[in-house]
């Protein structure tokens, strides 16, 4: 199973910034009380297990089980996608506030070597 643990990592940042542009959690989309890495880990999971549910109901020839799964894993794609939406509609948010005045990006603009890293 796939397994991602570092978006607590991204809802913080987020969470930092919006206060420096006082921004409020009510203004934004992320539950910002939740933990994200499990809140993934479980619709991937819910999604997973629906494609088994699936894979079984297409061997036995069950089209109305077929069918049924099938619904049931575009809810749970929904969900991700709804999930992925709040973490852009969030920085959409910050990014464009008032609340703080942000600086011009010069033309040609480069993160500086400082900044990078490599996650391998």
């Amino acid at each position: 199973m796939t397994k991602i643990n570092k978006l607590n990592l991204v809802k913080d940042a987020l969470s930092d910034v919006a206060e420096i542009c006082n921004i409020t959690e009510g203004e934004l989309s992320i539950d910002y009380s939740l933990d994200l890495d499990e809140e993934l880990y479980r619709e991937l999971e819910k999604l997973t297990e629906m494609t088994l549910v699936l894979k079984k109901a297409l061997t036995g020839k069950d089209m109305v089980a077929v069918q049924a799964a099938l619904i049931m894993s575009r809810i749970y794609s929904m969900n991700l996608r709804n999930f992925f939406n709040d973490i852009y509609d969030d920085i959409e948010t910050i990014g464009r506030s008032d609340g703080y005045n942000w600086p011009e990006i010069p033309e040609g603009y480069q993160l500086s070597e400082h900044y990078k890293f490599s996650n391998r």
